[in-house]
């Protein structure tokens, strides 16, 4: 009988190893909203899935990661609502071609708009940045984007301005030593950049009034939100401003099974993402681009499940 046994083990064969999988994150620019969450979800899923090898790459922002999805070179991403929807529906910029491969995981939370000018500047409000020199982002950023909308529905044209495609960490920098005049931020607060360049003695300011307020029925993906006061130094009360939605997004040929395990993990992982206290799960399925296969078989498993 133990021989048998023996015999028996000798011949079975063993389990075959994991598959490794590779999973292609894009995430953002250092000093934005957008970095610090694609490391959480980089650790959620690495620790989640031993056999999914999660490789994050930086990039310029909201726009490159569309783009990036959109050609192949990345899984999946985050971007701002706006940037994800013109892509899907139009094209980012003229000969680009419509971004049929995006496809949305959740909605996240509602990113402020940050208008940081330097302590000792004469501006004060949005009209007042004709002649200056503007940090708006990194090209490729969806920052960059709105920056160029609000300028724009304040009537100032770029040419009136001196516009500098910095990263946000440079722009804080160049801020803080008087070389440039103003920087623009889309995030979730606290945002880096504009924590350090308010510490160092700069200034916030509203985005509010009647072109804002046109801004938002032209473009409703902008909302109007608050920056809570108290929220940076010698910033007690809550300021004014126009916010977006940022998603979860990915490609449309990721496997759905894949998808909707790590769309499953990450609501099992958002407790501990303070990032995303505010999030509004009820809205999550709601992306302005179509859902994802595996994440709209996830929500529809939730909505079984209450």
């Amino acid at each position: 009988m133990a021989l048998a046994a023996v015999l028996a083990a000798a011949c079975r064969q063993p389990e075959p190893p994991a598959v490794r999988r590779t999973l292609r994150l894009t995430t953002g620019t250092p000093g934005a909203a957008f970095h610090p969450l694609s490391q959480a979800l980089e650790r959620a899923w690495a620790e989640a899935f031993p056999a999914l090898d999660v490789q994050t790459r930086d990039s310029a922002g909201s726009v490159a990661n569309v783009e990036a999805i959109q050609s192949g070179d990345a899984d999946v991403g985050l971007a701002f609502a706006d940037v994800a929807y013109t892509a899907y529906v139009a094209r980012l910029a003229k000969g680009a071609p419509e971004a049929d491969s995006l496809r949305g995981i959740a909605v996240l939370e509602l990113a402020p708009v940050h208008l940081v000018v330097r302590g000792d500047s004469t501006v004060r409000s949005v009209a007042g940045l004709r002649g200056c020199r503007v940090a708006v982002g990194p090209e490729g950023s969806g920052s960059a984007v709105t920056a160029r909308v609000v300028l724009a529905a304040i009537g100032i044209d770029l040419k009136d301005v001196q516009v500098e495609s910095l990263r946000y960490n440079e722009a804080a920098v160049r801020l803080k030593a008087g070389t440039i005049d103003a920087l623009f931020v889309t995030g979730r607060d606290p945002v880096e950049a504009v924590r350090d360049a308010v510490g160092a003695g700069a200034r916030l300011l509203p985005l509010a009034g009647p072109a804002i307020e046109r801004l938002r029925h032209e473009y409703p993906f902008y909302r109007q939100t608050l920056i809570p006061g108290g929220m940076y130094p010698r910033h007690p009360d809550p300021l004014d401003t126009i916010g977006v939605d940022t998603l979860l997004v990915c490609r449309r040929g990721l496997d759905e099974a894949l998808v909707h395990d790590l769309t499953a993990r990450f609501f099992a992982v958002l407790p501990s993402l303070p990032m995303l206290s505010f999030m509004d799960l009820d809205q999550a399925p709601a992306t302005p681009i179509p859902l994802h296969e595996g994440a709209g078989r996830y929500y529809r498993e939730r909505e079984l499940s209450r």
